[in-house]
């Protein structure tokens, strides 16, 4: 198991985050959020630092597409962060970039609900940017998310599908998907599986007070069975890396019990 971190669930300053990483035995990292900004939309000089530093770098996460609702925004992203982002993915060879699949007018995390279907330009533009993404030869992991057109493994699968994008794959991230919908995803996997090329860990409480009150915990503590999505990621032989994501409070403590859950479901499916 390839089993690593997005960095900034345990500090935004890099050096900071691997510093505590390396001393639970985290060796591979995903960037998102540094202390000037979004990467690659942030200070140089924190991109110089990360490169410093004697880890593997398994993605990045720019934010794309997350907030987009209108045809401006999503060109303005594709003309002013997606290069940066590219060429950051290809400087610390990168197989890609994970991304969103575009804003739910009027959703929040409190209330993610769309009254309708997608509309067409969804699957324009999810078509558009994976064939900039192949011209470049890179994947855009499609990370569900309750606010986004793209909220559950499944609808992304379709959307995927219905964009004919050969460059589009799906960040796997069951714990966004429960928060959605209040319940474990392990039906949609099969859905899902054949687009999967990245993985996030999280786990979640029931929702007793509502979305906009999530209650995340480390693997095997809430309401997803992650023996069986595990069991499920061994039978489609994916290799591919593993990081959690705890949504939790950063500390040590905290990191090294999220780990700890992580490897002892792992060993037990092994048994």
């Amino acid at each position: 198991m390839k089993l690593g971190i997005v960095a900034d669930e345990i500090d935004r300053d890099f050096s900071k985050a691997v510093a505590v990483g390396k001393a639970l035995g985290i060796e591979r990292y995903e960037v998102r959020n540094l202390i000037t900004g979004r990467i690659p939309m942030c200070d140089p000089a924190e991109i110089e630092a990360i490169e410093r530093q004697s880890v593997e770098i398994t993605a990045i996460s720019p934010g794309l597409f997350k907030y987009i609702e209108d045809a401006a925004a999503f060109a303005r992203e594709m003309a002013e962060v997606y290069p940066r982002a590219a060429e950051l993915a290809h400087r610390w060879k990168l197989p890609g970039l994970i991304v969103f699949g575009f804003h739910k007018p009027g959703a929040t995390e409190a209330d993610p609900d769309a009254a309708a279907d997608p509309p067409p330009q969804i699957v324009e533009w999810l078509a558009a940017a994976g064939a900039r993404a192949a011209s470049d030869g890179l994947l855009l992991m499609i990370e569900p998310e309750p606010i986004c057109w793209c909220d559950t493994g499944r609808r992304t699968a379709a959307l995927i599908q219905q964009s004919g994008a050969a460059s589009l794959r799906i960040n796997y991230d069951p714990g966004n998907v429960a928060w959605r919908e209040n319940r474990d995803p392990i039906d949609e996997f099969d859905d899902a599986a054949a687009w999967i090329a990245n993985v996030h860990i999280k786990d979640l409480r029931p929702l007793a007070r509502g979305r906009a009150h999530p209650e995340w915990a480390p693997a095997g503590d809430g309401m997803i069975d992650y023996r069986a999505h595990f069991a499920a990621l061994d039978r489609i032989g994916y290799r591919g890396p593993i990081s959690l994501e705890p949504h939790m409070d950063g500390r040590p403590e905290t990191i090294r019990r999220c780990k700890a859950a992580v490897e002892e479901l792992r060993q037990r499916n092994r048994i």
